[in-house]
Order: structure tokens, then C-alpha cells, then sequence
């Protein structure tokens, strides 16, 4: 019997997660895909944003390591001077490679969105539950030169359900590190995702990846 090799996660709970609240009302949040930083007292210091703009943050928010940088979800609001006061910060747990390493699971979710960006394919999905662990990886099926000369890297989600009933829906955000996908990528090469849900299996198909 072949090692099992994925990530569990509990859906009740987030590996992270950290807010700032007050009696104040909500200004405009922005919410968006972010590498968070931590100083050495494991406060989040700074994040930067898929889309590449960078602040520091102007209010105490717990929850990280020292010096940890982690994959996040963020909620905040932009304020003077590079800085961003935060509202929400949500651990986006990264998925092992599991390729090789277990058996091909494939047990059906349903999907909000995947899409690339900061480097990751980043999933939104809405896996049913009723508290438990469930197993997470994503498998790299094949791989074959595309019409530019590049590579096109077949992926697939692994999902195991273990013994959690199929009850309701959580959000689940985790995500893929395109490094972990191949050793180098190229501006030719593109992805496809393959995920079984409950309506049946759907691809999505990535090109243009280093953009």
C-alpha cells in the first residue's frame, strides 16, 4: 500500500487566521491574493498582492511565526504612505505534489474559481463537509510539447474525502506553486487543470503563465 502523500485540512477551521475589529464601520475592502510577511515578533508586517503593489500594515494583527511568510487571503483597506489597515488574513494552504506518491484520488467537489496569479494557481473551492479532515494534493498527469514549442503541463486536483460526510458547502481557498509544477517554465509553455466535481470532470486551460 503506497504512502499517503497529500495535505489535511480540517474545513471548520483555517490554518490561519486573523483579524482586526473594532466599532468603527467598514471602510472600502479590497480583497485580494497576497504573500504576507511577519516581523520577529510574528506580527504581519507587510503584504504584497498579486497584482504587485506592496504596504505595510498599520494595525496589530496575530497569528504567524516570526520572520514567516505565508501564502494569504487579505482583506484591507488602503491608507497614506504605502500602508494598509487589515481586516481579515487567511492562510492559503500551498499543496504538495503528490504525483507518484499515492493513489490518484478523485473524490467530486464543486468549484467557484481557479485562476493563475503571484505565481500560484489559485483555487476557490466549495467542498462539502461536515467538519472532518479531508486529503488535498495536485497530481502533474503528463506533460507534451504544444503548438509554440513549448510545454503543456496536465495537472489534476487530488481530493480525498476520508470519512467526512458530504453534509454543506465550505469555502476552501488553497493554491499551486508554479515552481513546483516543472524546474523552469517558459513564456510558450501553458497548464491544464483537471478537477472531477459533481456535475463532472472540467478543465481549465492556462496560457501565457509568466504574466
Amino acid at each position: 500500500m503506497k504512502r499517503l502523500y497529500f495535505l489535511l485540512l480540517t474545513l471548520l477551521a483555517c490554518l490561519v487566521s486573523c483579524s482586526d475589529k473594532d466599532d468603527a464601520p467598514f471602510p472600502d475592502l479590497i480583497t485580494e491574493m497576497s504573500m504576507a510577511y511577519a516581523n520577529g515578533q510574528g506580527l504581519l508586517a507587510r503584504f504584497v498582492t498579486d497584482s504587485g503593489r506592496e504596504y505595510h500594515v498599520s494595525n496589530e494583527i496575530k497569528g504567524m511565526e516570526a520572520n514567516e511568510t505565508l501564502r494569504a487571503l487579505i482583506g484591507y483597506a488602503v491608507e497614506s504612505g504605502g500602508q494598509a489597515k487589515v481586516y481579515s488574513a487567511q492562510s492559503v494552504p500551498v499543496l504538495p505534489d503528490a504525483t507518484g506518491k499515492t493513489a490518484p484520488l478523485h473524490d467530486p467537489i464543486n468549484v467557484e474559481s481557479i485562476w493563475v496569479g503571484g505565481g500560484f494557481i489559485n483555487m476557490h473551492l466549495l467542498p462539502k463537509t461536515q467538519g472532518e479532515k479531508q486529503g488535498w494534493a495536485f497530481l502533474r498527469d503528463s506533460t507534451h510539447t504544444n503548438a509554440l514549442g513549448g510545454q503543456t503541463h496536465h495537472l489534476s486536483l487530488l481530493h480525498h474525502q476520508q470519512e467526512d460526510p458530504t453534509s454543506y458547502s465550505r469555502h476552501l481557498y488553497v493554491c499551486v506553486d508554479l515552481d513546483s509544477v516543472a524546474p523552469s517554465l517558459s513564456v510558450t509553455d501553458s497548464i491544464t487543470f483537471v478537477v472531477h466535481t459533481f456535475s463532472g470532470q472540467k478543465t481549465w486551460h492556462f496560457g501565457n503563465i509568466l504574466h
